[in-house]
């Protein structure tokens, strides 16, 4: 008597009809649907248009396109669907690659037909369960960035009243009252820039971003983020240093997302930095035959054609801090992670800043990496291809 019919469908891709046949019959007696795809490229087709396969039982080794080759692609599309690999000519090399690049299980040929009823149940099982983790952490992240986003309204109403009575509105307030009025503007726009960074890494790893890329005048950015900085800077006992390399280096990028780039970068500094420290930003432009000069560290991952260009705009950020651990100089533009660097003055963030400028400058053909050493200090750079020649190459 055949069982209650089970849920989900399973593809048997085999091209080897007197192994797919019986295998698909075995499957239906036992209340499966089953269907067989007799290639590869048939088996692609098949779980691109039809979403609700449950499991794959794959051959590995198939004409013009093999087993693996499916699998590859199927997990690159992001198919959910379970995979268990099938090879009548198996090794332990082969499973290992197998398992490497997502496979559910891995069954050798001739196989038990009852054994592999036994490993559908718990590629099911398995499947269902990070469908499951999928949907919590979907939902967990909509949640974040709803409650991200609705925290933006009341926050911009919190500082324009603030800066109301900042501004002397609704009466005189003596030079310790702003001060400290501007202090907790100061730490509200600190919130909004966390939020825009989360919410905007959000669209990057969604690829929803949305930037306006155009060429602008590097030189003139700088000094003009450089500028919003020289108040708290002066207020913290900071000297501001800002050293531009004279010419008219043009670079493409979106403007406000450069600006928020530098903010980060001079914001992160400013948390840093000890009272009676340095920061110093600067500029120059460098050619294709000095790249090698610059000590780029190997783990800085570079676009496609970047080497393709003539020229450069590099963009140095340093400070006198504390230094970050050697360990951690590969990790920092990672999404979360945060400096163990230590100052009296600092101040907590989210770990989000170097990230977002990290997928910022990537979106502009450009790089960014960081050289520090305990005690003395940072230093982050940035090269990004030069889309004007400089008069001068230093």
């Amino acid at each position: 008597m055949l069982t209650e019919t089970k849920t989900g469908k399973i593809l048997i891709v085999d091209d080897e009809y007197e192994i797919a046949l019986p295998l698909k019959e075995f499957l239906e007696y036992e209340g499966y649907s089953a269907f067989v795809a007799s290639n590869g490229a048939v088996a692609l087709d098949k779980l691109v248009n039809e979403k609700d396969y449950a499991v794959v039982l794959l051959d590995v080794n198939m004409p013009d396109l093999d087993g693996i080759t499916v699998l590859k692609r199927l997990r690159e599309g992001m198919c959910d669907t379970a995979v268990i690999m099938m090879s009548g000519h198996g090794s332990e090399e082969i499973a290992v690659e197998c398992m490497r690049n997502g496979a559910e299980d891995y069954i050798a040929k001739p196989f038990a037909l009852e054994d592999m009823h036994q490993r559908l149940e718990r590629a099911m099982a398995h499947r269902l369960a990070l469908i499951e983790k999928r949907k919590l952490q979907e939902e967990k992240e909509d949640f974040i960035l709803m409650l991200s986003h609705d925290m933006k309204n009341p926050l911009t109403a919190v500082i324009g009243s603030i800066d109301i009575v900042r501004e002397k509105c609704l009466g005189p307030i003596n030079g310790e009252q702003e001060d400290y009025l501007q202090s907790a503007i100061d730490s509200c726009n600190e919130v909004v820039v966390m939020i825009d960074n989360l919410l905007d890494i959000r669209k990057f790893e969604a690829g929803k971003i949305q930037m306006a890329i155009n060429s602008y005048n590097g030189n003139q950015l700088i000094r003009r983020i450089a500028s919003q900085f020289a108040r708290p800077a002066k207020h913290d006992g900071i000297e501001l240093l800002v050293d531009l390399e004279d010419g008219s280096s043009e670079i493409a990028v979106d403007k406000s997302s450069f600006n928020r780039i530098l903010g980060n970068l001079l914001g992160n500094a400013m948390k840093f930095t000890p009272e009676g420290g340095k920061i110093s930003i600067s500029s120059r432009t460098v050619s294709a035959s000095m790249l090698q000069s610059l000590d780029i560290p190997v783990y800085t991952e570079f676009p496609s054609c970047f080497r393709e260009n003539a020229f450069y705009y590099k963009i140095t950020v340093s400070d006198t801090g504390n230094g970050i651990p050697a360990d951690e100089l590969n990790l920092i533009f990672d999404r979360y992670t945060q400096f163990k660097r230590k100052t009296d003055r600092e101040r907590g963030g989210a770990g989000l800043g170097l990230a977002y400028c990290k997928l910022a400058i990537d979106k502009f053909g450009g790089i960014i990496w960081a050289k520090s050493e305990a005690g003395v200090g940072s230093e982050f750079v940035i090269l990004l291809p030069s889309v004007s020649e400089n008069s001068g190459v230093n």
